[in-house]
């Protein structure tokens, strides 16, 4: 077998070298592979989630520190201040996106904001305390005018700032497979759920570079239009197109032994 050396100056077997122990083992079937990721993807979505509230929550609390305490007092005060006392917090709330994206007012709002301040806002596009809607979307945040009333829709700029640097879902779906591969030594939760693991076709442990990866090459397995997923249903040795990028193979993981004395009795 050439050294190592030798395999980074002339061509060779590298990839199709296996560890002769792996040869034989039980593969991870087709089903069990995707009930493994599918409870990945959704552990992660948990994560996207959490996340996302939590930048969201401390970008406002960084820039005023006392709005969600207000918030919780004006939602216990009698119905006749609550409306005034909604408003002072609601315009706050309005004046820190507008702070965060100047272009978010059309003219007729920008004017009322100018005349009356944030409260006057808040009361002018929310009269009966039910007419806005909040949502959320992944492009720049705008007011909308509807039959139903009006809707804000907030983009990541607006509600987390300079935060919103950090939120990259696809950096963070990297960076979440990256991690929990390496660290489970080629066990995600799903994969544990399901019992299989990953491991490199020539035996030796996962490096964080292999799990980078073996992660990174998700995207090229979804740029075929998924085929690069199915491919694992019948290719030879189940592995899909991320799996070839960093040479790995998914197997059925051994069920753990019984403990001691916990053998069945013999009948």
């Amino acid at each position: 077998m050439p050294s190592l050396r030798e395999r980074r100056r002339i061509v060779t077997d590298e990839p199709y070298r296996i560890e002769p122990s792996l040869l034989g083992r039980p593969l991870a079937s087709f089903r069990r592979r995707v009930t493994g990721f599918v409870v990945d993807l959704l552990l992660f979505g948990v994560l996207v989630v959490v996340l996302f509230v939590g930048l969201t929550a401390l970008s406002f609390h960084r820039r005023d520190s006392r709005l969600f305490a207000d918030l919780r007092a004006a939602r216990a005060t009698p119905e006749l201040e609550r409306a005034a006392r909604t408003a002072d917090v609601g315009g706050r709330f309005l004046a820190i996106m507008i702070e965060r994206d100047p272009g978010l007012l059309d003219d007729e709002t920008e004017a009322v904001l100018r005349e009356g301040g944030p409260a006057a806002l808040w009361t002018y596009l929310n009269p009966d305390d039910d007419d806005l809607t909040l949502t959320v979307v992944g492009g720049g945040s705008k007011f909308v005018s509807t039959p139903e009333g009006r809707r804000l829709q907030l983009g990541t700029d607006a509600l987390m700032g300079g935060l919103a640097n950090i939120y990259n879902v696809g950096f963070l779906f990297v960076a979440w497979f990256t991690a929990v591969t390496r660290l489970g030594h080629g066990r995600t939760p799903g994969k544990l759920l399901v019992r299989t693991r990953v491991v490199r076709l020539d035996g030796r442990p996962l490096s964080w570079w292999d799990c980078f990866g073996r992660a990174g090459g998700y995207s090229a397995s979804a740029a075929t239009a998924l085929v690069g997923f199915l491919e694992a249903a019948w290719h030879p040795n189940r592995q899909a197109i991320h799996d070839r990028i960093a040479g790995t193979v998914v197997v059925r993981d051994p069920a753990p032994a019984p403990p001691a004395g916990d053998e069945p009795a013999a009948s």
